[in-house]
């Protein structure tokens, strides 16, 4: 279907729970893309590859994948090893009828960490501003307050507690509560098809996972990754190089 008949489409079903209430994870993002449809007058790729993508030199990102790039394109088990359920993608090769702003795009690792690098910068990179600083602290804040998580984004995206949401990103409240390592405010969100992102701005860290897993095993492999990735961070001692020259001879008088 098209964006305008996937709204009007959304308009007639009920809410699932009463606004304010509960969050749920839902297709907010889609209707969010018309929005940015209707007050562009652009499609939805055509709007980020101008506003997004080019500026950050993301050139083999967008919804679909030419003739020329579709043998590129990774694919995922025939069956979810966890659920023994068929794995079933997105069909990328042709232009799609709905730029879908809740999932779709397709694209190269190095272009997501591109636009992850963007983010952990405050919303630039190499002189292409696309958020402004103040703009992207908002949206990695917490949004829920005193309103239910419901399930929760952690426990969707990693089965586990100990996250807020945001303006479209999954954000650490604190250290604990999470049977995940991370640092408070670190934010991340993920694919449809079993891709995954964090930034943490605290460790300076950005991480991307191109796993094309769209089944429940997903949600392992993001744990185990997010597990490797901080037990590997060591911390190295100060050594007397590292210390000023004056320090040094205060240490060496003491």
């Amino acid at each position: 279907m098209t964006p305008a008949e996937e709204v009007d489409a959304l308009a007639k079903a009920p809410l699932a729970q009463q606004p304010g209430t509960v969050w749920e994870y839902s297709l907010s993002v889609d209707l969010l893309g018309r929005v940015v449809e209707a007050a562009s007058g652009q499609r939805l790729g055509d709007f980020l590859a101008a506003r997004v993508f080019k500026p950050l030199g993301m050139d083999e990102t967008g919804f679909w994948a030419p003739p020329e790039r579709i043998g590129r394109l990774a694919q995922a088990l025939p069956v979810d090893p966890t659920s023994g359920q068929p794995n079933k993608l997105i069909d990328v090769s042709a232009q799609p009828n709905n730029d879908s702003g809740g999932a779709g795009s397709v694209g190269t690792a190095a272009d997501y960490l591109r636009f992850a690098q963007m983010l952990a910068n405050g919303g630039q990179l190499d002189g292409a501003r696309i958020l402004s600083r103040t703009t992207l602290a908002l949206m990695t804040s917490d949004h829920l307050g005193a309103i239910s998580p419901g399930a929760g984004p952690g426990q969707l995206l990693l089965g586990t507690p100990g996250y807020t949401f945001g303006l479209g990103f999954m954000v650490r409240q604190g250290q604990g509560v999470a049977g995940v390592p991370g640092s408070p405010g670190e934010f991340m969100w993920a694919g449809y098809a079993g891709t995954f992102f964090w930034v943490d701005p605290k460790e300076e860290l950005v991480a991307v996972v191109m796993a094309q897993t769209p089944g429940p095993v997903r949600t392992y492999y993001r744990r185990l990754v997010k597990q490797l990735v901080y037990q590997a961070i060591v911390d190295e001692p100060a050594s007397a190089d590292r210390i000023a020259p004056q320090r040094r001879s205060e240490l060496r008088a003491q």
